[in-house]
């Protein structure tokens, strides 16, 4: 799997018309309507529980190279040096089947792995939940108070925030910083000016994040509210720990900062992989994740929070920088996570493993 490369050749993006286009958010509907997952999507095996609390450990596959993934794990741990892959976790038919971490004393099963990027496939999620419930909806403008009715800007909606396709003006090398050591990180992005209009242009952008999560807080009330709602009604829910920064307004900086254990990211990956059923409750609005991985019109390799690989229709990636990587695959029933801080470590440990269950 090339996320790797799919990350660059995003971040370089510029306008283009490519096939197909993201499926209509308004089809995301909030009825729950039974907690099954709709077709293409594997359900948990009944003799195998959901890890809230604990997981349940499975054997290595028969037929699956095990020895193709330690080679290349071993290789990625770096002897526990400076540019190494920290830890991997692999699940499969809903059991943890592997697990293992750096030698270096800075990682291990307990220890909280920085997000980055792929803090923003969380804040989709989040969204998702609020979609259910019926507080936002993904087509709507976001509403910042920075765009007064008939500012072109106020025609920018959740969707296209998710998707990168703004229009707003931003430089990822600098303006994560500048709008960090502001007091109000998605005011600062918010009043950026538009380069192309809303929907039409690829644009990575760190901070169209923000703006989508102080979206969130205003639909709940509040930052404090908001916090209490993600802690209830999703790491909770799936037993996750952990740990955001905000800025001074009390604005979650989503589009980076989420710190948790690997296991913790399996979980998440799992809920995708579930399609958003976690323990006979359905925790995001039925077809969520189908619009998740659809990809988007301006960029065929992402979706609503997640990198896409077109030569592996269904499968789809949070990724963070340094080689941060949840993997979902629902074709295989298989989920797993990488924590590293080097992407040139962490990506020959993606391609094997999905290598290895494709050909298992």
């Amino acid at each position: 799997m090339r996320w790797g490369a799919l990350v660059l050749i995003g971040l370089a993006a510029s306008a283009c018309a490519v096939s197909p286009v993201a499926a209509p958010p308004a089809g995301v509907s909030r009825s729950s309507a039974g907690a099954a997952p709709a077709s293409g999507f594997p359900g948990q095996p009944g003799d195998v529980p959901y890890p809230t609390k604990d997981w349940p450990r499975g054997e290595w596959p028969a037929g699956t190279n095990r020895t193709a993934v330690d080679r290349v794990v071993d290789e990625a741990f770096a002897g526990g040096a400076d540019k190494r892959v920290r830890g991997v976790a692999i699940v499969h038919h809903g059991r943890l089947i592997y697990e293992r971490y750096s030698a270096n004393p800075l990682d291990g099963a307990d220890e909280n792995m920085p997000s980055f990027s792929v803090a923003k496939s969380i804040t989709s999620a989040a969204v998702g939940i609020l979609v259910h419930q019926g507080k936002l909806t993904v087509t709507a403008p976001a509403g910042a108070p920075e765009w007064p009715a008939g500012d072109p800007r106020a025609a920018i909606t959740l969707d296209d925030l998710l998707r990168m396709s703004s229009g707003l003006e931003w430089n990822e090398d600098t303006d994560i910083a500048a709008s960090t050591g502001t007091h109000d990180a998605a005011k600062f992005v918010a009043e950026r000016k538009l380069t192309h209009p809303p929907g039409t242009n690829f644009h990575y952008c760190t901070g169209c994040t923000f703006i989508v999560d102080r979206a969130m807080a205003t639909a709940l009330g509040g930052g404090a509210r908001f916090t209490e709602f993600i802690k209830a009604d999703l790491f909770g829910k799936l037993g996750m720990s952990v740990t955001l920064s905000y800025d001074d307004q009390g604005t979650w900086l989503g589009g980076y900062a989420a710190y948790a254990r690997t296991l913790d990211y399996a979980k998440f990956g799992l809920l995708f992989l579930r399609d958003g059923i976690w323990d006979g409750q359905r925790i995001l609005p039925p077809h969520w994740v189908d619009y998740s991985r659809t990809p988007s019109r301006t960029n065929a390799q992402y979706g609503s929070g997640w990198w896409l690989d077109p030569q592996l229709p269904g499968t789809f990636f949070a990724v963070g920088a340094r080689g941060q990587v949840i993997g979902v695959d629902p074709g295989h029933d298989l989920t797993f996570v990488i924590t590293s801080t080097d992407a040139g470590r962490s990506k020959p440990v993606s391609d094997v493993i999905m290598s290895v269950f494709a050909s298992g």
